[in-house]
Formats: C-alpha cells, structure tokens, sequence
C-alpha cells in the first residue's frame, strides 16, 4: 500500500473514532430511544409487572409526517384499549369511555420512553455492556440517581433499532418494583395501516380540568423537595357537591423521570403517623398535621416523602410538622 493511501486511511479513522465513540455514550443510547418510540413504526408485544400483577399488552406505534398514532390494547381478562391521535388518548372499556388532552400513552408504558435525558439532572448514566432480549441484541444502561431519594432504572435497549427492550426499576436495595420485558418487538412501515382507522375514529367526550381552580393559590408549600423535581400542575377541588366547603389542594411535582402528587385534606378524626404503603411503583405516605392531612402518592421512596413532609409549611399553622 502506498504512504499516501495508508495516510489517507488513518486520517480517516482518526477522525471518525470521536464520532464513534460520540454515539456509543450511554446518554447518547437513551436519547436514541426516546426518539425511536417518537418516530418509528413498530409493534411490541410485552409483559409488565407491578407488585404482584403481571399484565400482558399489545402496543403498535406509527409516525405519519411527524405525527403519531398509538395503540395499547390490554391481552389479559376484560378488554381495555387506549388510542393515541397526536395530542389526544381515548380510553375505552369497561367504563364509560373518555379522552385526555395529550401527547403520549402514559399508562402501562415505562416512563423513560417519555424522559428528555438532557434535561434531567441528579442523574448518571452507566454502560452495563450488551445482553440478549426476545432474541435482540442490546445494550444494557444503569440510570442512577446520586442521591437516596429516588429510584433507579436499568434499561435494555435495541442495539439496531434503539426501541426499549426490557426495563426495571428498582429501590435502593436493589428489589424491583416494576419489570417491562418485550416477548416480541417488530418494526414494519406497514404498521402505517393503524393511521386511518385511528385518524377517522370518533374519540370519546375530552375530559378538562378546571382552570379557574386550577389558578388559586395554594395554602401550603414545600420547603424542600428531592433534586431535579420541580412543581408542575396544582389545584383546589371539592370533595363532593354536597360538602362544598371541604376542600382538596394538591400540586403535581416531577423531576422528567419520576413524579409525586401533595394533597392536603382536612382531617375527619383519624391520625396518621407517618404510615406507608407501596404496590409496584407508586407509594402513598400520610401523615396528619394538626388539623390537617398530608397524603403523597407518586414514585419516590418512602425517605423523600417523609422529609417533604417534615418540611411543608402550612398557612393554617405557619409552621413545620
């Protein structure tokens, strides 16, 4: 080989290796998979198990000029189905069917599909190596916080197609609380065939909040709360028509990953100390203070909720627990 050709390859290699190694990042990984369940058409088929139920769903994506369709259909006991039409989910089954004004399918689908990686923060994202899932190859990613109050997720993603594999989250003693493992994943541009029917379907009645009480301020606030979470949605809401002067306020906090709902209700006579309880993912922790109750229900660890709670301000006290 002539010295000017091999220049002109190591020259090559030289400067192709950063990019290599550029894409080859863990969070390079996890943003590649949120913009494949965005952009792709593709077909899962999966189980999820949370606390002791382990559901099975169909979940088929299609991107149609950069707008997406969705649907989830529940395999297991009474037929359950949601519908995704750019900015709106419809929900049908054994109930009275009805629609949510948003982007994307939150219910039975991991979180992290959804997460905006650059943005989150209090995070590292670790390289586990490569494994073998529903007879793909993928990369294995550690997601963990760098502190005890939240969880950590390990993700398996597609090594070709960077859809999400398999996914566990886990606590800090390493149990898992959710599992999300494909048995089979297709992608197909013949999946585009969801697009019509769905597009033409007649979605159920859209469900809104009220934004007038959605714009009251609230009687409390927190003093701390974990790294990253900031406060997103709040409001102020009857218990029921007949007792209108019992009131609900509640704030919706999340760090992109995780989230955690603040209510505070007026105490009917029971005291709460602090109890826990906790199926699969979500925990609920309550605890009265004076005349009032303090209940949190979200995907944080029980040590998060009871120092929000040790630290909430509330106007009718105006002090700390």
């Amino acid at each position: 080989m002539k010295k000017s050709s091999r220049f002109i390859m190591l020259f090559m290699l030289f400067w192709a290796m950063p990019v290599w190694a550029e894409l080859s990042s863990p969070l390079d990984y996890l943003k590649a998979m949120t913009k494949a369940h965005k952009t792709l058409n593709y077909e899962q088929l999966y189980i999820l198990q949370s606390g002791e139920d382990v559901l099975s769903f169909r979940y088929r994506h299609a991107n149609d000029n950069g707008k997406e369709y969705a649907q989830l259909l529940h395999l297991d006991a009474t037929r359950e189905e949601m519908i995704l039409r750019e900015d709106t989910v419809g929900y049908f089954g054994d109930y009275q069917p009805f629609s949510l004004q948003t982007s994307r399918i939150l219910d039975n689908l991991p979180s992290v599909i959804h997460t905006d990686f650059e943005q989150l923060t209090g995070y590292i994202f670790v390289d586990a190596g490569k494994s073998r899932v529903a007879d793909h190859i993928a990369r294995v990613i550690r997601i963990v916080p760098q502190d005890d109050f939240r969880y950590q997720y390990l993700v398996w993603i597609d090594e070709d197609n960077h859809l999400l594999l398999q996914s566990q989250l886990l606590d800090r003693d390493q149990n898992v609380l959710e599992l999300f493992r494909v048995i089979q994943s297709v992608e197909d541009e013949q999946l585009l065939y969801i697009v019509e029917p769905i597009r033409t379907l007649i979605l159920p009645t859209l469900i809104t909040a009220k934004e007038q009480e959605e714009q009251l301020p609230l009687g409390w606030h927190l003093k701390w709360i974990p790294t990253g979470f900031k406060p997103l949605a709040m409001g102020r809401q009857r218990l029921s028509e007949v007792l209108l002067d019992e009131q609900v306020e509640s704030q919706l906090y999340s760090d992109g990953l995780f989230s955690f709902t603040v209510y505070i209700v007026q105490n009917k006579g029971v005291s709460f100390d602090g109890q826990f309880w906790r199926e699969g993912k979500t925990g609920i922790y309550s605890q009265t203070i004076g005349e009032q109750d303090v209940i949190i229900v979200g995907e944080i660890p029980v040590a998060s909720a009871r120092h929000i709670v040790q630290q909430i301000q509330l106007a009718s006290t105006g002090e700390n627990p």
